[in-house]
């Protein structure tokens, strides 16, 4: 048998060993700054602070807008469990939503259900996903949000360098909106996340909790501390090492060259993928970055997988809805058929590989394994 085709794999790009041993050899030491301000210039918002993570990111959101026990957020079914885990840590409640059917994104319909039902002091946010790139229509979250005066933080982990309206990702109204660079991998060469916002005291109040609450603190090149500081609140550690920032600096400034080879592979699986069958594609549009590129099979979906697994193929699924978990099913008394819409869509999907080191061959034996295994599915 061919190599196996992963579902996904980590790029390393031309400067990467230069930036990280740029780091090892301390001539930078700079690569933080260097990332947070690319972020900036890039999206064309005031303020970034990296790090550890994107669910790292999204918990540090949550400490800058202050959530606290008995709070409310709004969030899909259908996102991976980093969201609402974030938001049980506050000992706060997520109030979940089903998925529209198309691009299995927060259904705004009823979001709107969900905000009237739940107005309440305690009601604070509303966490949106753009699952698979596909971007959620923002104008009406902002007017929602505006209405059962709410914040919005956006988990663009699946929307990195992707427009709407014209605008970038990060910078088109959100409260704030968190990045992932390694989004929802379980072992990454490295992780990183982005909190961008627009707003200078819940960036200065992220920037506060972000390293242990400490105030009046400065720190050399080699990241020592001054012994002369103040702690003034309750913060964590959350702040990105130079290290991964400098893998993380060496991708972001590959983004663009990343979103047109996922446009190639998404055309090309539309292509060969045409009227397979048993097989539905997704509807990608010219703006779409093709993070994932999502099909589903009309019956048996677990049987095709582990037929492409013989003939070589990794895929996966996104994602498993909250509600069939155990500690959410059993914590708010969910039924299997709660979340329609995400249940069916879970029973059919897989998402095929999609990363820009995928190359032209690969992607092909791809859509050859699924016309092999649809030929013969029952």
């Amino acid at each position: 048998m061919q190599n196996k085709i992963e579902f996904y794999k980590p790029s390393i790009q031309s400067n990467t060993k230069q930036y990280i041993d740029d780091v090892l050899n301390f001539s930078d030491n700079s690569k933080v700054e260097k990332l947070e301000k690319s972020f900036t210039e890039f999206i064309g918002c005031e303020y970034a602070l990296a790090t550890t993570s994107g669910t790292a990111a999204l918990h540090l959101a949550m400490c800058a807008l202050d959530f606290k026990r008995g709070d409310k957020v709004i969030c899909s079914i259908n996102v991976f469990p980093s969201v609402p885990q974030a938001v049980r840590h506050f000992d706060a409640e997520p109030i979940f939503v089903d998925i529209e059917s198309k691009n299995y994104t927060l259904d705004l319909g009823k979001l709107e259900k969900a905000l009237e039902k739940n107005q309440s002091k305690k009601l604070k946010a509303i966490i949106v996903n753009h699952m698979a790139g596909h971007l959620v229509d923002l104008e009406r979250v902002y007017e929602l949000a505006k209405q059962y005066n709410v914040k919005v933080i956006e988990d663009a982990s699946n929307a990195m360098g992707a427009k709407y309206k014209g605008s970038y990702i990060g910078n088109t109204g959100s409260d704030i909106t968190i990045f992932s660079f390694a989004p929802h991998l379980c072992s990454s060469l490295t992780n990183g996340g982005m909190l961008v916002t627009n707003d200078e005291q819940t960036y200065k109040q992220a920037q506060l909790l972000g390293f242990h609450g400490m105030e009046g603190r400065l720190c050399d090149s080699y990241g020592n501390v001054n012994y002369i500081y103040d702690v003034v609140n309750i913060g964590w550690k959350y702040d990105l090492s130079q290290l991964e920032a400098a893998y993380c600096l060496a991708d972001f400034e590959a983004l663009d060259a990343s979103i047109g080879r996922r446009r190639e592979i998404a055309a090309m699986y539309s292509m060969h993928l045409e009227n397979v069958k048993h097989v539905k594609l997704p509807s990608v549009d010219k703006d779409d970055i093709s993070t994932q590129y999502i099909v589903e099979i009309d019956k048996n979906r677990d049987h095709f997988v582990n037929e492409l697994k013989k003939e070589g193929v990794t895929i996966s699924v996104h994602y498993m809805p909250l509600h069939l978990t155990q500690y959410y099913k059993q914590k708010y008394s969910m039924k299997v058929f709660d979340y329609s819409v995400a249940l069916g869509a879970f029973q059919r999907v897989m998402s095929l590989p999609m990363y820009a080191s995928l190359t032209d061959e690969e992607v092909l034996r791809v859509c050859d394994a699924i016309k092999k295994v649809a030929s013969e599915h029952i």
